[in-house]
């Protein structure tokens, strides 16, 4: 092999690598981010280093946004207005954005799951993977045990009740709840 070929598969190697590395070391950065994030309480000194952890990770916060511990964060794409409350043992999936407006609640155990798949013929209906972003509008309630699927926004003022699976835009101002969530009633805007 000639010095410049080798060079070149050199080059080549690096170019490859790179960007495995970086993928790796994100992936360890989350995973140290959220132990260290799970091991702190509850409190304000530990409200705001577990909210300095997420920054790491890309999340943006607006002023008083407040976030339990006990939730794992799959990534960092996160940007709460001002205000926000994120409850103890949610999920969340940051293939792609997942927005809070201000004053947003979620309950306990909420998932948040931006990643879907392609279906595929029956030799594996699991094709390639894609993400859709979420957002939630402002004033907001999502109840404990939520799921909240791919490319959902969900309204101003709208409450999703506990143990509820969105699977489609909620309006705003209305109670939705159930298997696949349907509105139970409408709420005054006021």
């Amino acid at each position: 092999m000639s010095d410049t070929q080798s060079a070149v598969s050199q080059k080549s190697f690096i170019q490859e690598t790179i960007p495995l590395l970086k993928q790796q070391i994100e992936i360890v950065l989350i995973h140290i981010v959220n132990l260290i994030s799970n091991i702190l309480g509850n409190d304000f000194p530990s409200c705001l280093l577990r909210r300095n952890l997420l920054k790491l990770l890309g999340a943006k916060f607006g002023s008083g946004t407040v976030i339990r511990g006990g939730s794992y964060f799959y990534g960092g794409d996160l940007v709460t207005g001002i205000k926000c409350q994120i409850n103890r043992g949610c999920y969340f999936d940051f293939t792609e954005k997942i927005t809070f407006k201000d004053n947003v609640v979620v309950g306990h155990g909420v998932t948040f799951i931006t990643t879907e798949h392609k279906i595929q013929d029956s030799a594996r209906r699991a094709g390639p993977v894609y993400g859709r972003p979420i957002l939630v509008e402002d004033g907001a309630w999502i109840g404990a045990n939520s799921t909240i699927l791919p490319g959902i926004t969900i309204g101003k003022g709208a409450i999703i009740a506990a143990g509820a699976m969105v699977t489609k835009d909620v309006p705003s101002n209305v109670l939705v709840g159930g298997v696949p969530a349907k509105m139970i009633k409408a709420l005054d805007n006021g």
